[in-house]
């Protein structure tokens, strides 16, 4: 396994490289008291300061994730005490222009209903929509893969029953 990037190049090109990733948690956990772009800023901190650390023992994208998610419930643990507005920039999440007025209000109105999930709920489903394995999403979170296959079915549940 190739060891973490050290330099600035190296990271930039590491935070390219994941920023889908980074800016999806940044967009669902982002609320009143933690704008997107602060959001951004703590897990890029966090991943730089943790690169150190990245033993290689799984990908470097569920790593991302794994920082990404941790991140944002500890910014957004800390942050309660603060207000502020933020707003929400649906250009960030890369719908394409490509498709259709449809599909883009399908994607709309299912990011809202994910946006209003429970934290380990959005990650969950974030991960399964990203096609990561139960496995996988269990190791990112923590949790058990049981636990991960039983709370998807429940999210399904939960998002079909609001649509």
């Amino acid at each position: 396994m190739k060891s973490p990037p050290v330099s600035e190049r190296e990271f930039a090109a590491l935070i390219k490289q994941h920023s889908r990733i980074i800016n999806k948690v940044s967009y669902f956990y982002a609320t009143e008291t933690m704008s997107f772009d602060d959001l951004r800023q703590e897990i890029y901190v966090n991943i730089w300061l943790g690169l150190g650390h990245f033993r290689g023992d799984s990908k470097m994208s569920t790593w991302i994730y794994r920082v990404a998610v941790n991140s944002a419930l500890m910014a957004l643990r800390s942050s309660k005490q603060k207000v502020e507005t933020v707003s929400f920039d649906l250009g960030r999440l890369d719908i394409s222009s490509e498709i259709d007025d449809a599909k883009r209000e399908n994607l709309q109105t299912m990011h809202a209903l994910i946006s209003r999930l429970e934290d380990v709920e959005k990650a969950i489903i974030l991960l399964w929509l990203d096609d990561y394995p139960y496995d996988e999403i269990a190791d990112t979170l923590g949790l058990k893969r049981n636990t991960v296959a039983i709370k998807i079915h429940r999210i399904k549940e939960k998002l079909s029953k609001q649509i």
